[in-house]
């Protein structure tokens, strides 16, 4: 079974904007998995048939403490077969699924090389080359990788993504496509990382680099 996970909590509008794009993707069978730790429970919008929605609701709430890593533990407790991790404020294109299962029929690592971001609060964007890693939300695993993912997150909090990519001795494959960028800034809890910092990247006011990655769906943003 593929399965589609994400941590959440706490954004609403986030979430109903992931949504939108898991609805939309080429693939038509899969399950998707939240773990929302936030009060109230954010309510997921209705899915196409196809997708089978699973919200866990650990027993601990977000207090403002980093929950990523206890988040993808309970995450990945269950799954068996492909994983494809979703952010819940990034933007996905329909192909972005299907991009990763090509991928992983000869890898059990797989990510995006470049990462993308877009800060709908400060309208700055910025591209990150990777030269061994993938972010975390543009990555998807399988086998021993979901294995040593789940590993990692029982011993830290942060650098996920690196340690999993530096880690894993199996097979891997950077790939040279866009079909996923990282949204900051967007209304609820906030989140971390550097790209959530008000002078990362460069101005990108009208969103011209924002509609050249993702199209129509840039309106929404600006």
């Amino acid at each position: 079974m593929i399965t589609v996970v994400t941590p959440t909590g706490g954004r609403p509008e986030a979430l109903a904007r992931l949504a939108t794009y898991v609805n939309a993707q080429t693939v038509r069978e899969f399950k998707w998995i939240m773990c929302d730790d936030c009060d109230p429970a954010s309510q997921v919008p209705q899915m196409r048939d196809g997708i089978t929605v699973e919200v866990i609701r650990p027993q601990w709430r977000w207090e403002g403490q980093n929950t990523h890593a206890r988040s993808l533990i309970e995450l990945l407790k269950t799954c068996e077969g492909p994983v494809i991790h979703c952010e819940d404020d990034d933007v996905y294109l329909p192909d972005h699924i299907a991009t990763m299962l090509q991928a992983l029929r000869t890898a059990d690592l797989v990510g995006q090389r470049v990462s993308h971001y877009w800060n709908a609060a400060t309208r700055r964007y910025r591209a990150i080359p990777g030269t061994y890693h993938a972010s975390l939300g543009a990555s998807a695993m399988q086998g021993p990788a979901t294995i040593l993912l789940r590993m990692i997150c029982g011993q830290q909090q942060t650098r996920l993504d690196i340690d999993l990519w530096r880690s894993f001795s199996g097979r891997k494959s950077l790939l040279d496509t866009t079909t996923a960028v990282g949204i900051k800034g967007l209304p609820g809890r906030a989140g971390i990382g550097v790209g959530h910092r008000e002078n990362f990247g460069e101005p990108d006011p009208d969103g011209r680099m924002l509609k050249a990655l993702i199209g129509h769906c840039a309106a929404s943003y600006l």
